[in-house]
């Protein structure tokens, strides 16, 4: 551990999913602060819920800032859904003042964890139209979040470890 060497593989740029889940459907978290390895598990019955984005509008702002109490990690997830519809302002509605984990996959098959138990995302959004009529017409979501840590890397407690993950 301590090197930062050079990735030899492909490397596409982009997020191409996101999911989220309300904190309270979360029935296992754990998270390991010494490779960062996050594992979420639903509570019986729940599911992670899919959020469609126009494509290439997926994109993650981050962070670091020195605080008083350490370094902390700034979050800004933001995505653009179109058209004015009632069943996405009823489900922003539902998910407005809600405390949220999100999981965002990348074009390369990375997956992050964004949120936690103890700081979670939270959504603000506004709703898009424009005068002209070849304008953008739908919601623009922002999640975010602070944490004292970076944001977690997704793994599937089935799969084995990349070799380019594997601690020395």
């Amino acid at each position: 551990m301590g090197n930062i060497l050079r990735h030899t593989g492909i490397n596409i740029g982009g997020l191409n999913s996101i999911n989220w889940i309300f904190q309270e459907d979360v029935d296992e978290f754990s998270f390991n602060l010494a490779n960062l390895f996050c594992l979420v598990t639903p509570n019986p019955g729940k599911s992670w819920n899919v959020i469609y984005g126009t494509p290439e509008t997926i994109q993650l702002e981050s962070e670091q800032q020195d605080s008083a109490a350490g370094m902390k990690y700034i979050y800004k997830l933001k995505i653009l859904v179109p058209k004015d519809r009632n069943r996405v302002e009823a489900e922003l509605y539902a998910m407005s003042e809600r405390r949220l984990i999100l999981k965002s996959g990348d074009k390369n098959g990375t997956i992050r964890i964004f949120g936690t138990l103890d700081y979670p995302m939270k959504l603000t959004s506004k709703l898009i139209k424009p005068p002209a009529i070849e304008g953008f017409n739908g919601y623009e979501l922002v999640f975010s979040g602070e944490f004292p840590h970076p944001a977690g890397y997704y793994q599937d407690p089935n799969a084995p470890i990349p070799d380019d993950e594997k601690q020395d």
